[in-house]
Order: structure tokens, then C-alpha cells, then sequence
């Protein structure tokens, strides 16, 4: 059965995302708009905590789409690869596009080298200003995500099962991770794949796995919401109000351990995992990648217009609905992205490169 609740999830990851940046916007142009509370100028754990949260829902569904979608299915590893590629990188060079296109308008900041166009089209790790990211910051992710499909794609062509894949690739995640917490690794591609972010692949790969089988003496009862909500509840406190726990505890203790509690809250508890969530969710959901790659535009624009102290709201109106307006922005542009490019341009190539005789449906759920 089609759990309706992973639509939802990715909807709301995006959601989050936008929030976030939105803020961040906001607290970079305060003085423009003459926003005087500490709220819009400082980032605090209540407002940091919607990217956490977007982020590794993002990190963590992408593992278990991963493995909900082949599990055991006739799949090899050229052709997942070719289904997560089509899926990913033409959508990624169409941002990129539009990113080095702003760059150009005069007055832009933005200085692009040749070295760095090139490897954010590969999405090959290097340093950009001190970070390891490509020239549209938010795509660091999938850095993290092109490595994980490929180990993936190299355990297929042992012809495997699924539980073997996963059980394998889970051991050289956790060797890996233990390899970068006692080796400062400064090469990009060798600081990627020995970050403990790895391991949030690794559990959304287990949670589709237990979503699958179905092993006996898992059926949710009533003590598992109450555990799961009174752990959500503790993590986003420490995250929200320790700024310790926030700032120096592993980002898979702090920040994956949220968004594998809410995932698991949404696909096993009974009523939640099928319920009608809307056409609204629903469309978020399938445009959560290109809300994901595409809301920062928007949010590019206005920084810049509010920089030269155009279109700047009216100081009768609220911050808040300040916010909100930006939010929606960020959302939509997305959804247009989807909608002119990503989507007819995954059908055009799926239809094209992937053999027929495959399922192919599951290649939309890729991230």
C-alpha cells in the first residue's frame, strides 16, 4: 500500500528549508527594513532548527527512497544509476544556469572561475570560500546524495539482495565515518564520504526496510507515539535551547535523530502513514527537489532589490507577514521550476534512456 505520508514529508522538508532562508534573508537585510527586534537580526536555535529539520529529512528520506523503491526489484546497478541521474543532474544544471546567470547581471557580487563552474556541474567536492560546497551553496547536499546512489549502484553489480546492500553499505559508512573522526581529512571528496552524514542514508535506508518487511512484533501501539513524541520533544529542546548541544554534538545525534523519529512517525503510526494529506502537500511533495534548488532565486532577487532599497515593504506591515510573503515566494518558485523544467524534462529522459521493460515509476521518488 502507498503510504500517503511520504508526499507530506517531503513537502514539508522543503517547507522547512524555505523558512530557514527565509529568516536568513531577513536577518541579512534588518537594517534596510528597519527591523529593530533581536528575532530578525540574530539567528537562534527557534529559527535554525526548520533548516535542521529540512535538511536531514531531505538527507534521511533520500536513504529510504532509495531502498523503498527497488527493494528486491529487478534493478541493476547501470540502470539505478541512470534513473538517479536523470533524476538529479539536469534539474541541477538548470540552477546552476540560472545561478551564473544572475552573476552576470551588473552589480552582482558573484565571481564564478572556470575551476568552479566545472566541478558544480560534476558536482565534484572542492573548496569554495573555506567550505566544502558548489557555486550554489545549497546543492552541498547532494554531494553527500551522488556518493551514496553510487556506492548503491556498485553493490548492484554483485547482484545481491537488498538487505545485503544495505547491511554492507551501513558497515562502510560507519567504517568511513569512524576513519574521518580521527582523521581531519582536508581533500574534499575524502572529508565528504568520512562525514558521519553518511550514516542518515544508511537509516532511512532501515526504516524502509522495516517499512517492507514488516517484521513481526513491529506493529505500532499507542506507548510508541508517546515515546516517539516525548523523543522528538527532547531533541528539538536540546537543539532549540542548548546551544552545546547544537554547536558541538554530532549533527547525526543532534539533527538526524530528529528527522528519523519524525519519519518514522509518519510511516508506521496507523492513521498518520494514510491519511489524505491534500492536493496541496501532494504538489509540494513531487516539486520538493526544484523548491529545494530553486527557492534561493527569489530570495536572491529581493536581497538584492532591498539592497538598493527597492520594493522594501511598507513599515505598516508585520515582519511576520514580511516572512510569510518571502516563504511563499520561495515555494512557488520552486513549484514553477518543477513544472516548466524538471518534471518534462525527467519524462522526456526517462522515456528515452531507461529500458521499458522496468518499473520506472519509482525513479520520482529518487530524492
Amino acid at each position: 500500500m502507498r503510504l500517503t505520508s511520504l508526499d507530506f514529508l517531503r513537502a514539508m522538508g522543503a517547507i522547512f528549508i524555505v523558512v530557514s532562508h527565509s529568516h536568513g534573508l531577513i536577518r541579512k537585510r534588518f537594517e534596510a527594513l528597519g527591523y529593530n527586534d533581536h528575532f530578525w537580526q540574530v539567528e537562534q536555535g527557534y529559527t535554525k532548527i526548520f533548516g535542521a529539520m529540512g535538511v536531514d529529512l531531505f538527507l534521511v528520506l533520500s536513504g529510504f527512497f532509495a531502498f523503498y523503491t527497488t527493494w528486491n526489484k529487478s534493478n541493476n546497478g547501470l540502470d539505478f544509476i541512470k534513473k538517479r541521474v536523470i533524476r538529479i543532474y539536469p534539474t541541477w544544471w538548470f540552477a546552476l544556469f540560472c545561478v551564473i546567470c544572475l552573476s552576470l547581471v551588473p552589480g552582482s557580487s558573484a565571481n564564478y572561475s572556470a575551476y568552479q563552474i566545472f566541478n558544480s556541474i560534476l558536482l565534484n567536492p572542492i573548496y569554495i570560500d573555506g567550505d566544502i560546497k558548489p557555486i550554489l551553496e545549497i546543492g552541498w547536499t547532494l554531494h553527500y546524495i551522488v556518493f551514496y546512489y553510487a556506492v548503491i549502484a556498485l553493490l548492484m553489480l554483485f547482484n545481491i539482495s537488498s538487505l545485503k546492500i544495505l547491511s554492507l553499505l551501513t558497515v562502510l559508512f560507519i567504517f568511513l565515518s569512524l576513519i574521518g573522526l580521527l582523521i581531519d581529512f582536508k581533500t574534499p571528496i575524502l572529508a565528504v564520504i568520512t562525514n558521519p552524514r553518511t550514516l542518515s542514508f544508511a537509516l532511512g535506508g532501515w526504516l524502509a526496510f522495516f517499512v517492507i518487511t514488516k517484521k513481526e512484533g513491529l506493529a505500532w501501539i499507542p506507548a510508541y507515539t508517546y515515546i516517539t513524541l516525548s523523543l522528538l520533544l527532547a531533541f528539538i529542546s536540546a537543539f532549540v535551547f542548548i546551544d552545546a548541544w547544537r554547536l558541538n554534538m554530532p549533527t547525526l545525534i543532534s539533527r538526524s535523530s530528529i528527522a528519523v523519529l519524525i519519519i518514522a512517525l509518519f510511516v508506521f503510526h496507523p492513521r498518520l502513514k494514510n491519511i489524505r494529506y491534500g492536493k496541496f502537500f501532494k504538489v509540494i511533495g513531487e516539486a520538493s527537489y526544484s523548491i529545494y534548488l530553486f527557492h534561493m532565486f527569489p530570495l536572491m532577487v529581493l536581497s538584492g532589490l532591498w539592497k538598493r532599497g527597492i520594493l522594501l515593504p511598507p513599515s505598516s506591515i508585520s515582519p511576520v507577514i514580511t516572512w510569510a510573503v518571502i516563504i511563499a515566494l520561495g515555494v512557488v518558485g520552486g513549484v514553477v521550476a518543477h513544472y516548466i523544467f524538471e518534471k518534462p524534462v525527467f519524462n522526456l529522459l526517462k522515456n528515452k534512456l531507461i529500458t521499458k521493460s522496468l518499473n520506472n515509476k519509482d525513479v520520482t521518488k529518487a530524492i
